[in-house]
């Protein structure tokens, strides 16, 4: 999941926990009398509300329509937990009168992937495009073992690996995210 729907996700449940909340609140204390020893005793609908939305013709349709607009939010919120910020190809060149040059994220990630893959102390190498064609962002798990020098592994990934990428992709910039990881099974100590 990526943030924006993270954050979505935040605010969405938050907000519908508050009015759960308010309504539980009210219900409850409704129930326990601090409206009055008789409001505690009624049904919420009572006559002369049964009524007023039997005499109005637009009554149920309003409710009809509440009730579609709620299923498609929750249909919208259901398709954001499921959309990516990966980015699936890269345009290099983008010229609507010659065409256009894309380059497959998966190619651009493999090369990467193998080019740390082969530093000294590397145990496994994980790379992912992130964001738009035009302003990319990359993410990397690198783990590696008790045999690493890993002032020099951050070093050789930052000044040779991903600057040799952003040369290749011709990009000014490209802002990047490394994760590294020691093997399990020693003292476990994450570097980020």
């Amino acid at each position: 999941m990526d943030r924006h729907a993270s954050r979505i996700n935040h605010v969405g449940l938050t907000l519908l926990g508050l009015i759960l909340l308010a309504a539980g609140v009210a219900a409850l204390t409704r129930g326990l009398g601090a409206f009055g020893g008789t409001a505690a005793s009624e049904p919420l609908i009572t006559g002369a509300m049964r009524r007023y939305a039997a005499e109005q013709a637009w009554f149920w349709p309003v409710v009809a329509a509440c009730g579609v607009v709620l299923a498609l939010l929750g249909l919208l919120w259901l398709m954001a937990q499921g959309r990516s910020e990966r980015l699936p190809a890269l345009t290099l060149e983008e010229d609507t009168g010659e065409g256009s040059t894309h380059l497959s994220d998966k190619a651009v990630t493999k090369a990467l992937e193998d080019e740390i893959a082969a530093y000294p102390g590397v145990r496994n190498v994980s790379a992912r495009l992130l964001g738009r064609s035009k302003r990319p962002r990359l993410r990397l798990n690198v783990t590696y073992g008790w045999d690493a020098d890993l002032v020099a592994l951050r070093r050789r990934i930052d000044e040779e690996a991903v600057d040799r990428l952003r040369t290749a992709l011709e990009r000014e910039s490209l802002p990047t995210v490394v994760r590294l990881s020691l093997v399990p099974g020693g003292h476990g100590r994450r570097v980020v």
